[in-house]
């Protein structure tokens, strides 16, 4: 499962950072979103999903991962709430949802012309 990109958030990074750029980033944050899927497959503490969450969703909105950027919002809000039941059964969607959006975004650091659409 991957996330919808926004591409308006994208072009919006493009005219900060420049289109070269974006494409270097989406290849460091694509990397960073496969280790962080890592290490919630090793049966992570309470803790470091807390941590792995907070930065997933600050990074995701950065890069337009506006879904993924959402459920790490609710896996913080919910360890915050003490609610580990419900942190520990939404890690397979997590993980998938990490997976998906590292494939998406080095596909589309690949791509020649990324913002002529």
């Amino acid at each position: 499962m991957a996330s919808t990109v926004n591409h308006e958030t994208l072009r919006r990074l493009a005219v900060e950072v420049g289109e070269e750029t974006v494409s270097s980033l989406l290849v460091v944050f694509s990397d960073e979103l496969s280790r962080y899927s890592d290490e919630l497959s090793e049966t992570p503490s309470v803790l470091q999903v807390r941590e792995i969450s907070h930065a997933i969703k600050s990074s995701a909105a950065s890069f337009g991962a506006d879904e993924l950027a959402e459920l790490a919002r609710e896996c913080e809000s919910r360890v915050k709430l003490g609610q580990e039941s419900w942190v520990h059964a939404q890690l397979p969607r997590l993980t998938s949802m990490l997976d998906g959006t590292a494939s998406q975004y080095k596909a589309l650091a690949g791509q020649q012309n990324l913002f002529d659409s």
